[in-house]
């Protein structure tokens, strides 16, 4: 397993937003990927969740509200490819994916950085989802990059929930690298409150950066709250143009909810806190973090049942339904 490829000497978010960005000190963080890797070698995949996801990506590929007809076709096509046997016209399965609510970029946004880009947030997910959900469910989101990755919650029903690593640099050959089942996040998992109310969250960061020219580095943090730590659970390198990260529709929606059912009926909470983003400059300088704005994004919502709870545009915000 490769060593940790950065010095970590950049601002790392507070974990509870209630205090000032710090350089985190190298003593401070973990290499976890070994144990993640393990526990995911342990635990058995879920293709039809899986393809789900993929369905999901394909449908919003098709109703992208930024992209042309042509754009969305090309986008389609290329999402399809991934897809082990042909998709059929009609579904006969789960509704194929919409986004019951969430942020997507703008386009000036999110191509707003060069060498890098990072998101932290907080991932609000109850578990069990509660009410009527007996399909597909998850809590997702992208840091801008093309090639990045979508570290998010899964859930399928009232089943136990998981945490899961899509790598969009590693499609459509190997993308599904990490699976975690929820049971063994005790040391990631704890409750915030927001508005007057505690959430259960999962925190953590997920980093695009370039080590060299054309060569860039994927990154998944979670948060350690027993350890009062950032631990590393996934990392990838891989060469890339910086039109092959920018260029392309994916990496253009922040925190979003995943949706396969319609209409969803007594869910509980779910959503985003405190969500962050970090530009690298073509410099190799890191920015600060910043809280993504209305100028910054939008909300998309596929009227499915979810009814807004709070919102602090654009970076925290609950539904249910």
């Amino acid at each position: 397993m490769s060593k940790i490829s950065m010095s970590l000497e950049f601002p790392l978010p507070s974990p509870t937003a209630k205090a000032p960005a710090a350089v985190l000190p190298e003593e401070n963080a973990a290499d976890m990927r070994e144990l993640f890797a393990e526990i995911t070698k342990a635990t058995p995949r879920d293709e039809r969740a899986e393809e789900a996801f993929l369905a999901s990506k394909l449908h919003t590929a098709r109703t992208h509200p930024t992209l042309d007809l042509m754009a969305r076709g090309a986008a389609a096509a290329e999402i399809a490819g991934g897809f082990k046997a042909p998709i059929a016209p009609t579904p006969t399965g789960p509704v194929p994916g919409g986004v019951g609510y969430g942020i997507f970029y703008n386009s000036s946004f999110k191509t707003n950085w060069a060498t890098g880009t990072a998101i932290s947030w907080e991932i609000l997910c109850p578990t069990p989802p509660g009410g009527n959900v007996n399909t597909f469910l998850y809590l997702t989101a992208t840091n801008r990059a093309g090639k990045g990755v979508e570290a998010f919650i899964s859930y399928n029903g009232q089943n136990q929930a998981f945490f899961k690593v899509f790598d969009w640099a590693r499609y459509p050959v190997d993308p599904w690298q990490t699976n975690i089942p929820f049971a063994s996040l005790a040391s990631y998992v704890r409750t915030e409150s927001a508005h007057g109310h505690p959430y259960q969250v999962l925190t953590l960061m997920n980093l695009t950066y370039q080590g060299a020219a054309n060569h860039w580095y994927n990154q998944v943090w979670l948060w350690n709250h027993t350890a009062d730590r950032w631990d590393l659970v996934y990392q990838f390198d891989y060469p890339a143009t910086l039109v092959e990260q920018q260029g392309v529709w994916v990496g253009s929606w922040g925190p979003i909810v995943e949706t396969f059912q319609n209409p969803y009926q007594g869910t509980n909470p779910m959503g985003a806190l405190n969500t962050q983003l970090m530009s690298r400059a073509s410099d190799n300088q890191w920015g600060m973090w910043h809280q993504p704005g209305s100028s910054d994004s939008y909300l998309r919502i596929d009227n499915v049942g979810f009814d807004l709870l709070f919102l602090d545009p654009n970076y925290s915000w609950a539904v249910h339904s």
